[in-house]
């Protein structure tokens, strides 16, 4: 995951998952799941979000936690 501040006044999120994490199937369902996260999120800066997850993230249990866990970490760093 990289982030960066941005100068656009909003929070954006980009997703790039490759084939390699799964089929179509686990790769919607996880692309749904972090962006309902993000957008639940509370984050007060304006910052871009790009995730590549890696192919051993398919095997995390509950990657959405995992991913909301960040976002908070980047929230107390801003």
């Amino acid at each position: 995951m990289v982030y960066r501040l941005n100068q656009q006044g909003n929070s954006r999120l980009g997703l790039a998952i490759s084939r390699k994490y799964g089929n179509a199937v686990a790769r919607n369902r996880l692309k749904r799941q972090l962006r309902e996260v993000f957008r639940k999120s509370q984050l007060t800066a304006d910052i871009d979000v790009l995730v590549i997850p890696c192919v051993s993230a398919s095997k995390m249990k509950n990657p959405a936690h995992d991913f909301s866990e960040a976002l908070a970490s980047i929230q107390l760093q801003m």
